[in-house]
């Protein structure tokens, strides 16, 4: 059996449709078994990718890339300017949350649902060699895909003083972990019109319900039936 998660870039109705930019992640467990020591596993201590607490970790952990490169200078005003040919685009959307670090908003949001009971993490690429991490790291998050279904946007917290930013192509971006604890297969679905109204809806829920912890918002969730609902339509409209 598997744990089967959801996943879609989160595309907004009134915009072209950017899901071009978004590639299938890949398992950071399979791709670094590929590089295992192998006389290491015989030797004192062995392997620690081989550990069961490590593997089983990272056996839930998928890479998502960054599909073009962009380079960013960031002026006064919080203006946002490209200095590479080609890029995705990116804005800074608030004030800074620390001292002097800007937060730089990159546009490739996702979205997740699943009918399980599984937390989701996202996180900066740790076990990843990024030459971005230099300029900043990932604003991480945490919440249950099975009892809220709203969007994840990346955005970086850039470290101090620093306005300036760039990622290669194909630099790991980010990570996303799954706790559950069979193995996780990732469906991707189309992310209908319906479902971007939902969506909506519990993104902007600090709006219309202020200062409630995340486990009241779920019970508001389960109680409207919305878990069966995007469901529904999400099986309706897998790839």
């Amino acid at each position: 059996m598997k744990t089967k998660i959801y996943w879609s870039p989160y595309i907004e109705v009134n915009e072209l449709d950017w899901s071009i930019l978004h590639y299938n992640p890949e398992n950071l467990f399979e791709r670094i078994k590929n590089n295992i020591n192998k006389e290491s596993v015989t030797k004192p201590g062995g392997n620690f990718i081989m550990c069961p607490a490590v593997k089983n970790y990272i056996n839930k952990i998928f890479v998502f890339k960054n599909t073009l490169e962009s380079h960013f200078k960031l002026e006064e005003k919080n203006k946002v300017v490209p200095l590479s040919k080609n890029y995705i685009h990116a804005s800074i959307k608030r004030e800074n949350n620390l001292k002097n670090c800007k937060l730089l908003e990159y546009s490739v949001p996702l979205i997740f649902f699943s009918e399980n009971d599984v937390n989701m993490t996202l996180t900066s690429p740790y076990f990843s060699n990024c030459p971005y991490l230099k300029y900043g790291s990932i604003v991480p998050g945490k919440f249950n895909i099975s009892k809220w279904f709203r969007s994840i946007n990346i955005e970086f917290n850039l470290w101090e003083n620093i306005n300036e930013f760039k990622i290669e192509k194909n630099e790991d971006l980010f990570y996303v972990n799954f706790e559950c604890e069979q193995e996780v297969e990732l469906i991707r679905f189309d992310l209908t019109e319906r479902l971007l109204k939902i969506a909506k809806v519990t993104g902007q829920s600090s709006r219309w319900e202020k200062f409630i912890p995340l486990r009241e918002r779920y019970e508001r969730f389960k109680k409207a039936q919305m878990h069966k609902i995007v469901i529904k339509e999400i099986k309706n409209n897998l790839i």
